[in-house]
């Protein structure tokens, strides 16, 4: 009997939340840019104008590319060799601060994205990004964001033109390190974006996934994310997701595609910007972009790969740089390494980089392959529902494929399904196979990242961040563990007259529950011994007081 799921996962990722180790710092602090808070004019700011790339070049390339259900370019890189601090102009501010700004200009971009090569702080300061005329702001970044000082990137700003402004406070002398070596000149795809025209650019069959036929996906789509992948100089598409452990820690692991920049290099996967949450309100395609205040993250590390496209399962595995704040509303997916076709579910993707869309399965999944090797991918066909014939596109690389029990078993390689093509297959790299199967090297495994413990897990469920009852007052102390079976509970200064005992599995399936019990004379000694090993799952509730812990059982 599966009881209380997402309570129950919600209660154990806010006792683990503090186990990760990762930054806790949003993108973006917000706030209003020194310009505006004092009303300054823009007479002296610095310009430069830099080299607007061969569209019309890029547009034939882009057609082959297109054809041949490559990832989605939408933006190519122009160099830049510019020092922010020393380029900028510094002004003097009533508040006894200093402002500096620089304006970016690449004629006739539909939008732009700023890369640097050292972006770094000091305490106190703030930097602002916003459009010509300031319609789109975005900022403050401050000390917290990207503190080691590396590479990093903004999110797409509208328009040909973006200003950098940055804020230093008064009493603080040391400047900021801003080193942009390249701005992404975004040639298509943005004119719907932050255009009037009806939004987004994917095909007309697609379908929302706020939905009716995303009802029972609100948890999914949580996890689903919007790449801006660089590679070189280009800038493509492509659609993620994050995954749980069995350690259910949130660490910050994300799913995509191999082919989805095969060769970046870790400096460029550093620059790599991920969209949260971008999506419509409801069924109806809005109109423009509603997202300018949209939840991003910047960087991440390559932990695992198994080829690009028709190599082995083309799946890589990322660790993003920091977690995914609360507010993002973050879910981790649960998933499935067991090599068995599940005969419904669904998709959740960004086709040429538009709003979430959902694509739905009816009929049973076939093991198949992309290239060579056999039994490597899930081959899908979709069906008509009753908003759409939800297909993927180019952008859609990456994206999820989730069996009827809401478990990822798989990410988008590619295929023959279109608007155009509505019955064509698909293809999705198998978890079972990413799992293990490619090798021996943690590198090309899924296994060694998402099973840490080497459990023998090959299942697990998914869950959001965050507190849901507010009478948590601690974890429970439970020993020994890892345990063959027998553990006792510590209860401390619990009320020992009144105690319910349950355990759980990591899909919530309850395995055992005491019921209330008086545990004033002898502490609780439960028995799981004839379960199967793996992580288990221990909540207790005693007079309003709700506590838990997790246990690993040993063979």
């Amino acid at each position: 009997m599966k009881i209380k799921i997402k309570g129950i996962f919600a209660i154990i990722a806010f006792i683990m939340a503090g186990f990760g180790g990762f930054l806790q710092a949003q993108i973006s602090q917000g706030g209003i840019p020194p310009s505006t808070r004092f009303n300054l004019d823009k007479i002296g700011i610095t310009s430069i104008i830099l080299q607007q790339p061969d569209v019309e070049n890029l547009l034939r390339e882009d057609g082959f590319s297109d054809k041949h259900a490559l990832p989605m370019r939408f933006a190519v890189s122009v160099p830049a060799n510019i020092d922010f601090s020393k380029q900028g102009n510094w002004s003097d501010l009533p508040d006894g601060g200093k402002v500096c700004r620089l304006l970016l200009n690449v004629p006739n971009a539909q939008a732009l994205i700023v890369y640097y090569q050292k972006f770094r702080i000091p305490q106190g300061g703030q930097l602002f990004l916003y459009n010509h005329d300031k319609w789109q702001v975005i900022g403050a970044f401050t000390e917290l964001t990207n503190q080691k000082g590396c590479a990093f990137a903004n999110e797409l700003i509208q328009g040909e033109k973006v200003t950098l402004e940055y804020y230093q406070p008064e009493g603080v002398s040391e400047l900021p390190e801003f080193v942009i070596n390249e701005v992404g000149y975004v040639y298509r795809t943005a004119e719907y974006f932050f255009g009037q025209r009806g939004f987004g650019g994917s095909g007309a069959c697609e379908v929302n996934v706020n939905c009716d036929e995303g009802q029972d996906w609100q948890k999914q789509k949580n996890s689903v994310v919007r790449i801006i992948v660089k590679q070189g100089s280009s800038q493509v598409w492509c659609t993620g997701s994050l995954l749980n452990t069995t350690r259910y820690d949130n660490a910050p692991y994300f799913l995509t595609a191999d082919h989805c920049g095969p060769t970046a290099t870790p400096t460029e996967i550093n620059q790599w910007v991920f969209y949260f949450n971008y999506e419509g309100p409801d069924c109806i395609d809005p109109t423009n972009d509603t997202a300018f205040n949209s939840k991003v993250m910047v960087g991440a590390t390559k932990k695992a790969r198994s080829g690009g496209a028709g190599l082995e399962s083309d799946f890589k595995l990322l660790l993003l740089n920091e977690s995914v704040p609360l507010s993002y509303n973050p879910y981790f997916n649960g998933w499935s390494a067991k090599d068995k076709p599940s005969d419904s579910g669904v998709s959740i993707h960004h086709p040429q980089g538009d709003i979430r869309k959902i694509s739905t399965y009816k009929t049973p999944l076939v093991s198949s392959n992309w290239g060579g090797i056999p039994n490597t991918h899930w081959k899908v066909v979709w069906d008509e529902t009753a908003n759409g014939y939800g297909v993927t596109e180019g952008g859609s690389s990456g994206s999820p494929i989730y069996n009827s029990n809401g478990q990822l078993i798989g990410q988008l390689t590619g295929g023959d399904a279109s608007c155009a093509n509505l019955t064509g297959p698909d293809y999705y790299g198998k978890i079972a196979y990413s799992w293990a199967t490619n090798s021996s090297a943690d590198s090309t495994m899924l296994k060694p990242w998402l099973d840490p413990d080497n459990s023998g897990i090959l299942e697990i469920g998914g869950g959001f961040v965050g507190l849901e009852n507010e009478n948590i007052i601690e974890s429970l102390k439970v020993f020994p563990n890892p345990t063959t079976g027998l553990f006792t509970i510590d209860l401390g200064n619990l009320n020992k007259k009144s105690v319910e005992i349950s355990v759980y599995n990591v899909l919530g399936e309850e395995m055992l529950n005491t019921g209330t019990k008086d545990y004033s004379v002898n502490p609780p000694l439960l028995d799981i011994s004839a379960n199967q090993p793996g992580i288990y799952f221990i909540t207790l509730k005693s007079k309003g007081e709700i506590r838990t812990s997790k246990i690993l059982k040993c063979k």
